[in-house]
This record gives C-alpha cells, sequence and structure tokens, in this order.
C-alpha cells in the first residue's frame, strides 16, 4: 500500500509572515501612526472592543463603522495610505480582511490614487460575504485588474454592494496584503513546470477561491494556487513544507497522487478556513492497496469492505 502523510495540527486564524498588515486594530487608532493619516470619517468609524473573540477573529480589538444608506458615502470606508504609508505589493495583487456584519452581500475592495497627478486608476474587486453575523476572512484578488501597480495611495471598503435596507453595524479588523507563494524567494509562477524535486519549502500563501472583478462590467474571477503549485512540482519531490504558509481551502490530493510517498508538512500553517470535510485524498483503495484519487471502474475497497463501480 502506498502510504502518504500529512503533518496536521489546529489552525489558527493569526496574521503571519505570510501577509503585510495595512491596518491593524490592536496597536492602531482612527488617526493612525501619524496625526494626519487614517480613516476618513465615514459611517463614524471607531476602534472597539471585539464583539466576537471565540470565532475565527480572537483580536482584542477592531473597527466599527455603521452603513446609514445607499449613496457612495453611506457604506464604506476609506483609508490614504500614501498620508501616513507606502504600502508595497510587490507583484502581489491580493488583498484580505476580516469582516463582520448582519446581512450577507458582496464586500467590495478600491485600491487607488487619484490625487498624485501621475498613475491615476481605479481598481475595483469584490467578494462574497457570507457568514450571517459572524466574522468572515474575505479574499480579494486584483490579478485581472491590469491598472493597478504596486504602490496604491487609498483604499476603499464598500461593507455592502447591494441595497441597506436600515442602518447596519460593521466591523472590520486584519487588513493585510497576502503575500504570492514563493520558493526559495521565487515566486511559484515564476518557476518552470516539474522543476521542484526533493524537499520543497514554501512561504507567502497558497489559497483557492473566486471573486468578482468590479471595473465596469462585472466577471468572475477564479483563482487556484494549489493547481499552480501542483504544475511546478515534478513527481521526485518528497517533502512539501507549508508551515509558513497562509492557506485559504487548500487540497491535497492531486498532489499526492503526482508525488508518491510525499510528505506533507501544516504543523505551523495559518489557515483562512478551518480543514473540515477536506481529505488528504479519497478513503477508497484498490484491491492492491493503492488509495484511489478518482476511483474508477472496478473493485473497490472503502472502510474494509469491497464494493463496485460500474
Amino acid at each position: 500500500m502506498k502510504k502518504y502523510f500529512i503533518v496536521l495540527a489546529v489552525f489558527s486564524a493569526t496574521v503571519c509572515n505570510a501577509q503585510t498588515v495595512l491596518w491593524d486594530g490592536e496597536d492602531e487608532s482612527i488617526t493612525s501612526r501619524n496625526e494626519f493619516g487614517g480613516w476618513w470619517d465615514r459611517g463614524n468609524p471607531s476602534v472597539v472592543e471585539n464583539p466576537e473573540k471565540d470565532g475565527i477573529n480572537p483580536s482584542n480589538k477592531c473597527l466599527k463603522f455603521t452603513m446609514t444608506g445607499n449613496d457612495f458615502g453611506q457604506k464604506h470606508l476609506a483609508c490614504p495610505f500614501r498620508d501616513w504609508m507606502t504600502p508595497d505589493l510587490q507583484g502581489g495583487r491580493r488583498v484580505s480582511l476580516m469582516i463582520r456584519k448582519a446581512q450577507n452581500e458582496n464586500v467590495m475592495i478600491e485600491l487607488s490614487d487619484p490625487t498624485n497627478g501621475v498613475d491615476n486608476y481605479w481598481e475595483k474587486t469584490a467578494a462574497w460575504y457570507g457568514a450571517e453575523g459572524k466574522w468572515q476572512k474575505v479574499v480579494l484578488d486584483f490579478s485581472t485588474n491590469t491598472n493597478l501597480n504596486d504602490f496604491p495611495g487609498v483604499l476603499a471598503i464598500t461593507a455592502q454592494t447591494g441595497d441597506v435596507s436600515a442602518p447596519q453595524e460593521v466591523w472590520v479588523d486584519n487588513l493585510v496584503i497576502e503575500e504570492p507563494a514563493k520558493v526559495n524567494g521565487t515566486k511559484l509562477a515564476d518557476l518552470a513546470d516539474n522543476s521542484l524535486s526533493g524537499e520543497v519549502k514554501v512561504t507567502g500563501s497558497l489559497m483557492r477561491g473566486d471573486c468578482q472583478n468590479t471595473n465596469g462590467d462585472w466577471f468572475r474571477v477564479d483563482y487556484d494556487d494549489f493547481a499552480l503549485l501542483l504544475a511546478k512540482l515534478s513527481a521526485n519531490v518528497t517533502v512539501l513544507d507549508v508551515t509558513e504558509v497562509t492557506l485559504k481551502d487548500p487540497y491535497w490530493d492531486l498532489i499526492q497522487e503526482k508525488c508518491p510517498g510525499i510528505i506533507i508538512r501544516l504543523e505551523n500553517a495559518t489557515g483562512i478556513q478551518q480543514m473540515e470535510g477536506k481529505k488528504p485524498g479519497s478513503d477508497i483503495f484498490s484491491l492492491s492497496g493503492q488509495r484511489m484519487v478518482r476511483p474508477t471502474t472496478g473493485i473497490h475497497v472503502a472502510k474494509g469492505k469491497k464494493f463496485v463501480i460500474k
């Protein structure tokens, strides 16, 4: 029987070294970092105690504001980073945040710098919030926003792209830039297919999901770093170390199929979403004891019993 090993531990939702923090309520204020820069006064923002620390966001403090209507300035937050910091996306194109609100709806982020007079742009991406009043980490992928450069000056968070039927409180926390996945300092996307072998250590973030590019007509953007990683690994990889990676919706079965006997190390990885319901490959085996990632027709074994797929 082929053996696959995954070293697991409990995932947290804390920020790790795979992220660049833009704003964190733990040590920030509304005027954040200097007296001139910080959140604009829209929706009466304030730093408050986290109202729900027992879920995926155990932070002590967060930002709270109130949506009061459907006009542009009534349901979003804005922060001019150009006034107090120069965030560097370093070629990455994903921003994430924790958000908590009553109504399920798309959350939109705009990255722009409309006042520098040189590289004016407004790049917008939306992602679905569906946690029904609980904290959810929302990831927004800007890979199809082609005008975006690495140094956005203003960030705006529209907490709801649909109608606001009544004043609604919104909590925001842990606004970060997700670092692209890298191996030995080289971005995964820049490596040749099947070029990795032996023991491979990945840093940065590995994520899977979808969002919407909202510049003009909306269109869906799917992203899957695990498929990209699969293409870069050769069959000779023995260890995949992702202990310093931020994970979102991970899956490993295709990697295990391509790299027989691989050991996947996860023990300190940071998880945006728990791995409930996600297993290392299937629990179906052939009569020879081989784990079946995609069971075919024939006689197989599951939970110690034979069954037939016709």
